[in-house]
């Protein structure tokens, strides 16, 4: 641990200084220099600021932080298999304002009481219901599993997760206890990671507090990995978004290692909007089985295409140095080969069929399996396979494609990638909804290696990994409506779903001068047939997540 310099004081004195325009200039180097939003988030801190004095008092220094919400533009569900992803941060975020308190316990609000009841909890109480000898022992505790199933997606396992895993890492420094007040504007369970918000937040809060300095990086790991405590096994990729990213660029980072590259201007005259379905996600029940058993088949495709690698006689050396999914790249290995491993998979494999093909990996699997149950037709190992490999190559090709200007490309690629997310598509014939078929067959997989292969340019150059979508199939009818409704509009270059699918938003790639052409059509075809209100609306870029300086 170390000593902070986090500037803190009571919750009226940030105040003032809000109303004195004392903040503008540093909110302006956040937020940009758009009035309105400038106005309507001081006026979001000041609720926020005056909840917490009315609940906890203005005696306490408190400590302001705010994180916003993330918008990946390519490199979709590929961050924890080490990909190339590409993100934006949306001035939509978390809000939260806390001070340390006696003793250990740690106490929540939120301004919106009837959506986010008062919760709290003891850092030592609840470490005790599990094996502490290492997070994961932790958190496959049987009494821990129970209790977050029991609760499950209550608001308060986010605080819960970082702040246990925090103390996890700090073992030897018992950490304060905390009084926190909540206040966000990112829809719940919209695909915008509200979760990871709450998560980064409250990590900078509880660093604060107890004067503990961190680098970032490791912070990005730690705040990934304490999103395992809900039951999710998802990577650290959205708490790397709002941590690194600056407003007005593309932040174009990889994994293992984590590593930021580089960071890319958005084109003149280029804009990104997000369009809400209102069908929300949750980390629960369904569609939380469904998200751990696609990425439990992408652990399985690793270990099954080691095995493959060998059968296909390609060197030790190279099947020794892929170690994750992005390392069975065209750098590495020729292309038709790749096709050739991935035909060598078996399209789909039951829980038997996996323990009998992989003997060595027994307590590896069943660590696995227990993450979610087992899909009644199989993990669909090949498709998933195809889409991880090809959205790690669209991850890495896309600065490349946005610094030669070339727009229309890069929508044709985000159109690809939610091909491969895809569940319906329209059937202008029938005029229906129809289900759309990913699977990765014999006869596409054949095709691919003789068209790779056969020295002629264009039958190469649809052979393109980049241009293969694959099936990762998170998506939802109503994604894949909204989906053809910003595409059938003049300007739009690209759209697919961001963030875990199952409902949520998608974003779009679009001219400016469309943005509000997008806006009406959505509400015109989407929303007002449905009576919903309008979702659709420009992505404002803002600064990463911080904590706010000196009020003074």
């Amino acid at each position: 641990m170390g000593k902070g310099n986090k500037a803190m004081s009571r919750p009226s004195i940030w105040i003032q200084a809000l109303e004195s325009g004392k903040k503008d200039r540093l909110l302006s180097r956040i937020y940009g220099s758009d009035p309105a939003l400038i106005s309507e988030r001081k006026a979001a801190l000041s609720k926020l600021l005056g909840s917490f004095a009315a609940r906890y008092g203005d005696e306490g220094q408190a400590v302001v932080v705010r994180c916003p919400c993330r918008v990946n533009l390519m490199g979709m569900h590929v961050e924890h298999r080490g990909g190339y992803v590409n993100y934006v941060t949306h001035s939509r975020e978390v809000l939260l304002a806390s001070v340390a308190a006696e003793g250990d316990r740690v106490c929540m609000n939120d301004v919106r009481s009837q959506d986010f009841p008062e919760r709290s909890f003891s850092i030592a109480e609840e470490l005790s219901r599990g094996e502490r000898s290492s997070w994961m022992s932790y958190i496959e505790s049987p009494d821990v599993i129970t209790r977050v199933s029991q609760s499950q997606g209550d608001w308060s396992n986010y605080v819960k997760g970082i702040v246990l895993r925090f103390q996890a890492r700090f073992a030897d420094a018992p950490l304060h206890g905390m009084q926190m007040m909540f206040y966000g504007n990112i829809p719940k369970s919209s695909g915008l990671s509200s979760s990871s918000a709450m998560v980064v937040s409250s990590a900078l809060a509880t660093l604060a507090l107890n004067q503990v300095d961190l680098v970032r990086a490791e912070l990005v790991t730690l705040c990934g990995e304490a999103e395992w405590y809900v039951g999710t096994r998802g990577g650290a990729g959205d708490h790397a978004a709002m941590l690194f990213c600056k407003r007005g660029s593309i932040c174009h980072l990889r994994f293992f290692p984590f590593r930021v590259e580089e960071y890319l201007p958005i084109p003149d005259g280029y804009s990104v909007a997000i369009c809400d379905s209102m069908k929300r996600a949750h980390k629960a029940g369904a569609d939380l089985d469904a998200y751990n058993q696609t990425i439990a088949a992408y652990n399985m495709v690793l270990m099954l295409a080691k095995e493959a690698m060998r059968d296909l006689g390609l060197p030790p050396g190279l099947i020794e140095g892929t170690k994750h999914l992005r390392d069975i790249n065209p750098l590495r290995l020729k292309l038709p080969d790749i096709y050739r491993l991935l035909r060598a998979l078996p399209e789909r494999a039951s829980r038997q069929q996996l323990r009998d093909r992989l003997p060595e990996r027994g307590d590896e699997l069943e660590r696995i399996f227990r993450t979610h149950k087992e899909p009644a037709e199989g993990y669909r190992i090949r498709a998933v396979a195809l889409f991880g490999i090809s959205e790690c190559e669209r991850g890495s090709i896309f600065p490349g494609i946005l610094r030669s200007g070339d727009m229309v490309g890069l929508g044709n690629l985000m159109l690809k990638e939610h091909d491969g997310d895809r569940v319906v598509r329209f059937d202008r014939s029938s005029r229906t909804w129809v289900r759309w078929v990913n699977e990765a067959s014999d006869e596409l997989l054949d095709r691919l290696v003789a068209d790779s292969s056969s020295g002629d340019p264009d039958r190469a150059a649809a052979s393109a990994l980049h241009l293969q979508a694959g099936g990762f199939g998170c998506s939802s009818p109503e994604l894949d409506e909204m989906l053809e409704i910003a595409r059938s509009l003049p300007g739009v270059l690209g759209a697919g779903l961001t963030g875990a699918g199952f409902g949520g938003c998608i974003r779009v790639l679009l001219k400016s001068t469309s943005v509000q052409d997008l806006i009406q059509r959505m509400g015109k075809l989407y929303y007002e047939p449905r009576g919903l209100p309008q979702g659709a609306e420009l992505v404002r870029t803002a600064a990463g997540a911080s904590v706010l300086g000196d009020p003074a």
